[in-house]
């Protein structure tokens, strides 16, 4: 009842503040138990979402709502609905070009075991495939987010984590909150929970030194608070543009004009005939075997009247239509007629031919390098929060990223000129080691190689010093 009497009260105390005009920032909006308000401050970018997931999904698309055409008399003709997929062949595309190979990370410098520790964690949180995820949804939505949930095992009974992907698509409302240089400095995300045979509003709010679990009560929010272990916002928030940005008109142009030539195959699928009335009482009884007609005089006329054929001016629109959309989609063709050559190409001919790809693949590198330089951060205050004996060497571990060509490389053929390079005496072990990147440990590779070159007998003493039998 105390608990109960406290939430009218601080409600009270809110709408008093509010209407006095006293500003407040997030923090404090929280600890007044005012969400809403302290929500309504966030970027709330629900309307260009959920216009992308319409455009994204084809059962949504415009076309879809072209009217039925009703006919006296007769039943009303259903017309073509035909939409098409381009908005996801063109956001998988670019998902190829970008993440079509797993991300590359190497060790610039620290201890082997820490970056072993690291490389685990993205094993076992699904790093590479979860990168994917986010990525196609922030294609197709404009945004997603990576959720690094920290929470305490019941079964064990020490910290574990949980990656989560959050996307409207999902259930979730996504809410950062970013200062005047684009640091994010708090991030929410809302979704609703079925408790008591209704559905009850949450949002979770991270910030670097807290975190709030908000549940919307009968009068106010229920709140529960507690401090951050890794100091940092354990989320990584992905925006970009939809991957088909400016093709909009052009892509439903395509639709309907597909859509209406539907129509006109469907209104000739069957032969038409057209006759003079005097054939047409002539006509044998298509009972009867044989089939006979008889022409009876000058004018009379039986004939089949063919489809209308698809002008040049037609064939010319969906080829234009095809071209643009890709074109200024920065999107490679990848239909069997153009990729069947390919095979033929060079490595750097195919790369020339994909130009395009390329292009947009710098582009959305300008985001996401970024973002993943971020990740790798948070993910380090992740492992010293779970290993705090190890945070001094974590504390050192410098480690780099880069993103993999989309077309798998010849492995061997790289493989052989770098131990040529080494061979040469055109590069040391070291360099020769780091850019095969076949081991975690390179370090204790280079040690074992270097061992192993070491000739046999490098451990017998040398004639005339250190036996008594050589001083004899």
């Amino acid at each position: 009842m105390e608990n109960y009497v406290q939430q009218i009260i601080t409600s009270f105390r809110n709408m008093i503040l509010n209407s006095s005009g006293v500003e407040r920032d997030i923090y404090q909006l929280i600890k007044d138990g005012d969400i809403s308000t302290a929500i309504g401050l966030m970027q709330n970018r629900d309307i260009e979402v959920d216009r992308a997931i319409g455009e994204y999904d084809p059962k949504m698309h415009d076309v879809m709502m072209r009217p039925n055409k009703y006919r006296k008399g007769d039943d009303p003709y259903i017309t073509e609905k035909l939409p098409r997929t381009r908005q996801r062949y063109i956001n998988e595309v670019e998902l190829f070009f970008l993440l079509g190979n797993n991300i590359k990370w190497k060790k610039k410098d620290g201890n082997d075991e820490a970056f072993t520790l690291f490389m685990d964690f993205l094993k076992k949180q699904r790093f590479d495939s979860n990168m994917r995820r986010v990525k196609r949804l922030a294609g197709a939505e404009t945004e997603s987010a990576k959720l690094y949930h920290i929470y305490r095992d019941d079964r064990t009974n020490e910290m574990a984590v949980k990656t989560v992907i959050l996307a409207r698509s999902k259930g979730h409302q996504l809410r950062p909150l970013f200062d005047q240089y684009g640091n994010m400095t708090s991030f929410a995300h809302g979704y609703k929970l079925k408790e008591n045979g209704k559905k009850v509003q949450h949002w979770d709010i991270q910030m670097p030194d807290f975190l709030f679990y908000c549940k919307k009560g009968n009068i106010g929010w229920e709140i529960e608070t507690f401090p951050n272990p890794t100091g940092k916002i354990n989320v990584i928030y992905y925006q970009q543009e939809k991957a088909w940005d400016g093709a909009e008109q052009r892509l439903n142009r395509e639709e309907n004009l597909d859509s209406r030539i539907g129509d006109t195959n469907n209104y000739f699928a069957d032969p038409i005939a057209a006759a003079s009335a005097d054939v047409i009482d002539s006509m044998t009884d298509p009972n009867k075997p044989g089939k006979l007609i008889q022409l009876m005089g000058e004018k009379s006329r039986f004939e089949y009247v063919n489809p209308p054929q698809s002008s040049e001016t037609q064939k010319a629109e969906k080829q234009d239509l095809n071209d643009s959309i890709l074109f200024d989609t920065f999107t490679p063709d990848f239909s069997f007629d153009k990729i069947k050559g390919l095979g033929t190409l060079s490595g750097e001919a195919i790369k020339r031919a994909m130009i395009l790809g390329y292009i947009k693949r710098d582009n959305r590198k300008e985001i996401y390098d970024e973002l993943v330089d971020r990740e790798k951060n948070v993910i380090i205050s992740i492992l010293k929060m779970l290993h705090p004996d190890k945070k001094a060497v974590l504390d050192s571990l410098v480690i780099e990223h880069e993103f993999a060509e989309p077309f798998t490389e010849d492995k061997e053929k790289t493989w052989t000129a770098i131990g040529q390079l080494y061979k040469d005496g055109l590069c040391s072990l070291e360099q020769a080691v780091t850019m095969l990147a076949l081991t975690d440990a390179p370090e204790e590779e280079i040690e074992r190689i270097k061992k192993a070159e070491q000739p046999q007998d490098a451990a017998k003493p040398v004639k005339g010093f250190g036996t008594n039998s050589d001083q004899e």
